[in-house]
């Protein structure tokens, strides 16, 4: 049997800590994760990174910002099959529309458990666009 590939993931938060506790979770898992904290790192790491599943917040910048949105639009021009999921804990009744046609997978409420986003992740992965 191959040796099993590791899945490159990018972890989008304004918040240090979550990045940090979700790299390390699964980076644990056998994933290579990346970060960012902010819109433009975000950016600049979809254009010039390789991923097969983005984790993103939706508002990094304020209550009233929706960065996860753009970023999805922008990760859909980069790289069409990498897999998006979006958190956030301010749904409104249209967002999971608009971000489903932005290109987004999943939009998940926030908090979300580890064993339970470890799982859509997983399964997100082992789906085909």
């Amino acid at each position: 049997m191959p040796p099993r590939v590791p899945r490159n993931l990018l972890i989008i938060d304004d918040e240090t800590v979550l990045c940090w506790v979700l790299g390390r979770f699964f980076s644990s898992a056998g994933y290579e994760v990346d970060s960012a904290t902010d819109l433009d790192e975000a950016l600049e790491r979809v254009k010039h990174g390789r991923y097969d599943l983005v984790i993103s917040d939706l508002r990094l910048s304020g209550t009233q910002s929706e960065e996860g949105l753009i970023i999805a639009e922008r990760l859909r021009e980069a790289s069409p099959d990498t897999r998006m999921v979006l958190l956030t804990a301010f749904t409104t009744p249209d967002l999971g529309t608009r971000a489903q046609a932005l290109g987004v997978d999943l939009v998940l409420s926030k908090p979300q458990p580890l064993p339970a986003l470890a799982e859509h992740v997983s399964q997100l992965l082992e789906a085909s666009r």
